[in-house]
């Protein structure tokens, strides 16, 4: 089993949409991301800029990047495809949390839901072409319930009051998600499990962090999951369609050369290397796109 570097990363998500302004006047006017590159009928958001401690300041964050395709459907409530459940973006802590979620509340944009995971803490969201989102914050680690060597998550309703007053213990006026933002995780339906975990387990090089009959869990570095795998559209879910929103694909920064190169050697011995304007990828058994860098 060949693993990844712990402080391997999600790297940006690319997202289909219908309509370039129309998204924009959600991730920018409402979540506070900022367009940091524009291409063609595409842009790239970023969550700020990002300053070192010595009062220094390097390029923005960048988290996702929005194509536009005009005409495609929006995504379904319930997708009946493969692609796309939601991408997941992490925020700092629990306060950024809350104020995050009195952000959305001033906004009067709709949430699908709220959840205590016990490693985390998260709300649910769609943008406007019902691409899913999450924002969320992690418990510090050493909270996380492990047993026999395996974290707990659950999925329990959340302490809104509790995450609220977090908020409020340091009240300032909502201006965005803050600028130390990033793709926490991102997950999405396959048609069947056992090929996707082996996949993402033993030629990408995650760690398998938890498994049910419907869902698994795979990781760098201990983290909970990086990549959610489910099955909820039905055994052998048709392939997602090109003419409705969804995921594109997304990208997992490994920070070693050496690393790097062993993942795409893997890559290739297993017939999933793809040829790609955004560098080196995989594609994954159900035709999703990774891009490596």
């Amino acid at each position: 089993m060949h693993g990844l570097p712990p402080d391997t990363r999600i790297g940006r998500a690319r997202l289909r949409v219908g309509d370039l302004e129309r998204s924009l006047t959600f991730y920018r006017d409402v979540l506070g991301l900022q367009v940091s590159r524009e291409a063609g009928k595409g842009v790239t958001l970023a969550s700020g800029e990002q300053r070192e401690t010595n009062g220094s300041t390097a390029g923005p964050r960048e988290l996702l990047v929005l194509e536009e395709r005009r005409g495609i459907a929006r995504r379904p409530l319930r997708p009946v495809t493969t692609g796309l459940y939601h991408v997941a973006l992490l925020v700092p802590s629990r306060r950024a949390l809350g104020r995050t979620l009195l952000g959305l509340r001033q906004a009067g944009y709709p949430l699908r839901g709220m959840s205590d995971h016990a490693v985390s803490e998260s709300l649910y969201l769609d943008d406007p072409d019902g691409n899913g989102l999450e924002i969320y914050a992690d418990r510090p680690r050493q909270l996380w319930p492990v047993r026999h060597g395996v974290v707990q998550m659950t999925v329990d309703p959340m302490d809104v009051e509790g995450v609220m007053a977090a908020a409020r213990e340091r009240p300032e006026p909502w201006t965005g998600l803050p600028t130390e933002t990033v793709v926490g995780h991102v997950h999405f339906t396959v048609s069947r499990l056992d090929p996707a975990v082996a996949f993402y387990r033993d030629v990408i090089g995650f760690d398998e962090m938890m498994r049910i009959p419907t869902l698994a869990a795979v990781a760098a570095g201990g983290y909970h999951h990086h990549l959610n795998l489910n099955t909820w559209a039905g055994e052998g879910a048709p392939t997602d369609s090109e003419r409705v929103a969804g995921l594109s694909g997304w990208e997992l920064e490994v920070p070693d050369d050496q690393a790097r190169q062993a993942l795409l050697e893997r890559v290739a011995a297993a017939g999933a290397l793809e040829p790609s304007t955004n560098g080196p990828a995989a594609r994954d058994p159900d035709g999703i796109t990774v891009n490596i860098g």
